[in-house]
């Protein structure tokens, strides 16, 4: 049986009108008509008796509503339960973000999050893959992605810029600018896709060397004279010891996305969660695009 059905019966024995229910319901009345005759059918059994004045119930029509009726206020009864548990700022909710936002970035905002909303429970997770949220491993994630998944929903929160970094020490003794064989970058990931570096057409005669697959080994590695890196400039700015190689300018690339699975966008922690990061990426917006705070050009 579908409940659909049954919900179209109820509205007749309500309104003692098939046209009134069909607009009580945002139906068509043949539809609300066939449905209730199809209904009638697998039944066995009349349910209405069609008169001039409208539909009366039949006696065992009246006992089905009767019944139906108490199906209807459990059905009601749990719906308010799961959505008062769904409104309340209360129980566990998983995020997922990459290490440099929670190591370089972040981290203020999630304490300040916990602090306000301490009915939520918090649970982080470092890492860049969406399998997480597909596998429902966590309920919100940052990440760098210019396409989302259609099957996730949320907000672009904004754009990373990125640049050319290298330690004080490390540019005493090498000149990327006038002796970029003598230098060396700091290699990460795939070799193939060293070009698309921020900085890095900007001294194609500067050597690759390594692979260092993470903004935080590469920050390291850097602050510790190994050599040039291309960091984010939220990472880079602040890293202690590190400065722009010379002629090195921001480039904008990696868009942000805050993202949850469709099916949870309608969550209340989850929501609240995902507009309290959007206002957190929003206030530090210079230190994503590598400029000074109330300087809008990079």
């Amino acid at each position: 049986m579908n409940w659909d059905d049954f919900r179209i019966f109820l509205e007749i024995s309500k309104t003692g009108g098939l046209k009134k229910a069909a607009r009580s319901l945002d139906m068509h009345h043949t539809s609300c008509a066939r449905r209730l005759s199809a209904l009638e059918e697998k039944l066995g059994t009349r349910l209405f008796d069609r008169l001039p004045a409208g539909y009366t119930l039949t006696p065992e029509g009246a006992a089905l509503a009767r019944s139906m009726r108490i199906v209807q206020d459990e059905f009601n009864g749990i719906e308010r339960n799961l959505t008062g548990k769904d409104l309340k700022l209360e129980g566990p909710i998983k995020l997922s973000l990459p290490n440099g936002f929670a190591q370089h970035l972040l981290m203020p905002d999630i304490r300040e999050f916990m602090d306000l909303y301490p009915g939520i429970d918090l649970e982080l997770n470092m890492t860049y893959s969406f399998s997480d949220l597909a596998n429902r491993e966590a309920d919100v994630a940052i990440r760098h992605v210019e396409n989302p998944p259609l099957s996730l929903a949320g907000a672009l929160v904004g754009r990373i810029s990125w640049c050319a970094y290298a330690s004080e020490t490390y540019l005493e003794t090498h000149d990327p600018v006038g002796k970029p064989e003598g230098c060396h970058w700091l290699g990460g990931g795939d070799p193939t896709k060293h070009l698309n570096w921020a900085g890095k057409k900007n001294f194609p005669d500067v050597p690759v060397r390594g692979n260092l697959y993470s903004d935080v080994l590469q920050r390291t590695a850097a602050q510790s004279n190994a050599g040039i890196a291309s960091l984010p400039c939220y990472i880079g700015d602040k890293a202690a010891g590190l400065q722009r190689i010379p002629t090195a300018k921001p480039e904008l690339g990696d868009m942000i996305w805050v993202l949850a699975h469709q099916d949870m966008i309608g969550n209340a922690r989850v929501k609240t969660l995902i507009q309290f990061l959007k206002e957190a990426f929003a206030s530090k917006s210079h230190l994503l695009e590598g400029r000074e705070e109330g300087v809008s050009d990079i």
